[in-house]
């Protein structure tokens, strides 16, 4: 079976099946009656999910045909155009395959984010702020991809039985993002100053000393000169983890709600969801490996290009595409578990109640449809839906008290 037939077969035609099952579906409960959301809020929101449902269904299109393009003579094409016979010239022929797939991506996101986010009312920033957020990411994948792309390159050249040591470098390059990225990566993109509301400071530092929790400090993250929704998290690892507050989140929820939602993060913290979830992802990372470096030379053959530590690469991150796909939905069926149990620990911790009606308040603030197919769901979705969160705390009355 060739290249383009099976990314087609196992990648875009069930992605395009799964889009088209949930347009389906969120047309079909548009004029329902609402819950969760009011009744004007319930179409925007669906409105919206159809919008974004529908610019993916076009994206999945488009990556295909760029597929078709690589594999048919783009790849040639590339690989004449630079000295891949040095290190140096490998890493920039995958550079720069990476960098011309994210400039067939970024018309896709600039729509979203600049049309769609900002009549739906989220986005704040213009195209000023968008360009700056796409230059940097361009640089860190310059600087960051290309050291780690540089070593792969030498690693394969050098090393039989490469895709062991490969793991290893690919392991510790994703656990020092981890402890990165608090401190010197997202502080490219956003600014990061002590909460200043020392009672709630005061009462956030109970609740993590009440779970033995100890973070670098509690932040605000200036995310509305970007975007409306509301969030908190807490970044890092180690001895980089600290409490990450958006300032949208404090203009829009009271104290119990942020206190709630906070004791649900700890919940995946004392249950260590983080190094769980780290694991599933490095196990997925090792499967791949291994069926690159067993690639059958035919496949190389089909783009014309000879099997080297460039090309090698490059089908790392072609194959990566159709194997996660499927990966996909066992990470979001623990994802869900750990939500369950994240719920749980976060109600003991405050109550039953103060969780549910923080989901309700993020839900209702961040304009998120409340329903799926149950098959979208399954593939795509990291949280359980909020009515299954809110029945497994006891609290699927507080769904229908705004509804009009």
């Amino acid at each position: 079976m060739s290249f383009i037939l099976f990314y087609g077969l196992f990648l875009t035609l069930p992605k395009m099946f799964l889009s088209i099952i949930e347009l389906r579906f969120l047309k079909t409960q548009y004029n329902k009656k609402p819950y969760i959301l009011d009744s004007t809020s319930f179409k925007k929101a669906a409105n919206y999910s159809i919008i974004k449902e529908k610019i993916s269904f076009l994206n999945t299109l488009v990556d295909f045909c760029l597929l078709w393009v690589w594999i048919l003579f783009g790849l040639q094409i590339l690989e004449s155009l630079l000295p891949t016979n040095s290190l140096l010239g490998s890493t920039l022929f995958v550079l720069l395959f990476l960098f011309i797939q994210s400039l067939f991506s970024l018309p896709f996101d600039a729509y979203k984010t600049l049309v769609i986010d900002k009549k739906f009312g989220f986005a704040k920033g213009g195209i000023k702020l968008f360009l700056a957020d796409t230059i940097k990411s361009f640089l860190l994948l310059l600087i960051l991809g290309g050291i780690l792309i540089f070593i792969f390159t030498w690693i394969i050249a050098n090393i039989p039985s490469w895709e062991f040591y490969a793991f290893i470098i690919g392991a510790l390059f994703i656990i020092g993002t981890n402890l990165l990225y608090p401190t010197l990566i997202a502080p490219l993109f956003n600014k990061f100053t002590p909460l200043e509301d020392k009672d709630l400071s005061n009462a956030i530092q109970n609740l993590l000393t009440k779970v033995g929790f100890h973070s670098n400090g509690v932040f605000v993250m200036d995310a509305s000169r970007r975007d409306g929704r509301l969030n908190a998290y807490f970044g890092g690892i180690g001895k980089t983890k600290r409490v990450i507050l958006f300032d949208t989140l404090l203009e829009k929820i009271p104290k119990d709600s942020i206190l709630a939602v906070l004791g649900h993060e700890l919940g995946h913290f004392k249950r260590n969801d983080i190094y769980k979830m780290m694991v599933l992802v490095l196990s997925f990372f090792f499967v791949l490996l291994l069926l690159i470096a067993n690639l059958p030379q035919s496949l190389f053959a089909e783009a014309n290009i000879v099997q080297s530590p460039h090309s090698i690469i490059v089908f790392l991150l072609l194959l990566s595409a159709p194997i996660g796909f499927y990966f996909t939905p066992i990470l979001g069926y623990f994802s869900r578990k750990n939500e369950y149990n994240a719920d749980q620990f976060g109600a003991k911790l405050t109550s039953n109640e103060a969780l549910a009606k923080a989901l309700l308040l993020l839900v209702k603030e961040n304009n998120s449809f409340p329903l799926s197919h149950k098959l979208y769901m399954r593939f795509y979705y990291t949280h359980p839906p909020l009515m299954a969160r809110l029945i497994a705390l006891n609290c699927e009355h507080l769904a229908f008290e705004n509804q009009k």
